[in-house]
C-alpha cells in the first residue's frame, strides 16, 4: 500500500465531481478552503489520491458519461458543502 503523503495528489474545487468522485468510492483524503471572490466566499478544494482510475472517472464525468445515484450525490453534495462552511467558520474545528 503506498503511503498518502508519498503519492500525487488530485484537487479540485469542482463540488459536483468531488461528490461524483465520492459515489465512485474514491477516497477523499481531505480538504483545503480558501476565501475567495467578490463577496469572500469559502470554496472548498478536495483532495484525492490520483490514479489512472480517477482520472479516467473524471474524464467520464466531464464527458457525461459517469452515473450515479442521484440520492447518494446530493447526500454526498450537501455533506461537502456543509463540511467547508463549517471549516471556514471554526478552521480549527474540522476532521480534515
Amino acid at each position: 500500500m503506498t503511503d498518502i503523503e508519498d503519492s500525487k495528489i488530485y484537487s479540485t474545487s469542482d463540488l459536483c465531481l468531488a461528490s461524483t468522485l465520492i459515489c465512485n468510492k474514491f477516497f477523499m483524503i481531505g480538504i483545503d478552503y480558501q476565501i475567495e471572490g467578490q463577496k469572500n466566499s469559502p470554496v472548498g478544494y478536495f483532495k484525492f489520491e490520483d490514479s489512472p482510475n480517477l482520472q479516467t472517472a473524471r474524464q467520464k464525468f466531464l464527458q457525461g458519461m459517469l452515473r450515479v445515484d442521484p440520492r447518494e450525490f446530493h447526500r454526498n453534495l450537501h455533506t461537502l458543502r456543509s463540511e467547508v462552511l463549517k471549516m471556514a467558520s471554526n478552521p480549527h474545528s474540522s476532521a480534515y
